[in-house]
């Protein structure tokens, strides 16, 4: 079986995938590689997704529904690779990176395919640890939370542990410092700074690493728990997660 599903929807989207091919190939990752769209051949997609995977790179441009679509039908993680179309590709970065709350993509700079295929080769490397790093701030807070919560291991520190999957909570108009170890990237931000120009930042600043949305601390640690899950360990507790989730939806048109 094959430990990642590269899955994209359009040959046009043929200048990321094809670096994500080539470094999984050099990384001597086993792939299985399939084109389909989430909007144009859903079947198509659900019939691929039946087959399962330790980790899932997907890629899309424009609307970019296709990660989303994946990540709300597997318990792996799912690495989005928004690919440039119309605005640079800002349309597609935010449609991946802005996930609610519990269905997390992480997501990679437009056409990064070879940051995608770069986190799952560390991502099959396997953790048992997160740390959560950075100021003090409400998503963090929530990330330490949602960990508590599926009894992860985690402590908090001031730099990156190399040895730990660590979740990065920074400014969102911030580039990331290059550090040792492998980190999902929060970005934070106060209620005055939320604004409309703060994408422009994220476009640019997430030309490295893996990133969820704006204050998200619940898709980082929900992104955490599903690497530290590529052994097993949390599954019950995500599906039992998942489960909730649902029912709080329908909740409301009761």
């Amino acid at each position: 079986m094959a430990d990642v599903l590269v899955l994209f929807a359009s040959k046009g989207d043929e200048k990321a995938y094809k670096q994500v091919l080539e470094a999984l190939d050099k990384n001597k990752i086993s792939y299985d590689f399939r084109v389909a769209s989430a909007h144009k051949t859903p079947e198509d997609v659900e019939r691929i997704l039946k087959k399962k995977y330790r980790v899932v790179i997907a890629g899309a441009g424009l609307a970019a529904a296709l990660p989303g679509v994946v990540a709300a039908k597997v318990l792996c993680p799912v690495i989005g690779v928004p690919c440039s179309g119309n605005l640079g590709g800002l349309d597609a970065l935010l449609s991946i990176m802005q996930m609610p709350p519990g269905v997390p993509v992480l997501c990679t700079g437009v056409d990064n395919g070879k940051e995608a295929a770069g986190a799952a080769a560390q991502m099959l490397k396997g953790y048992d640890k997160a740390v959560l790093v950075g100021g003090e701030n409400a998503a963090m807070g929530k990330a330490e939370e949602v960990l508590r919560k599926f009894d992860v291991p985690c402590t908090k520190g001031k730099a990156m542990d190399a040895s730990a999957l660590n979740l990065a909570f920074i400014p969102a108009a911030h580039l990331p410092k290059k550090e040792d170890g492998f980190a999902i990237y929060c970005p934070v931000a106060e209620k005055e700074e939320d604004a409309p120009e703060l994408a422009l930042a994220l476009l640019k600043n997430s030309s490295r690493g893996l990133w969820v949305g704006l204050n998200n601390g619940t898709n980082a640690a929900i992104g955490a728990v599903e690497i530290l899950n590529i052994g097993g360990k949390y599954t019950g507790k995500l599906i039992a997660y998942r489960k909730e989730q649902v029912e709080k939806v329908r909740a409301y048109s009761k």
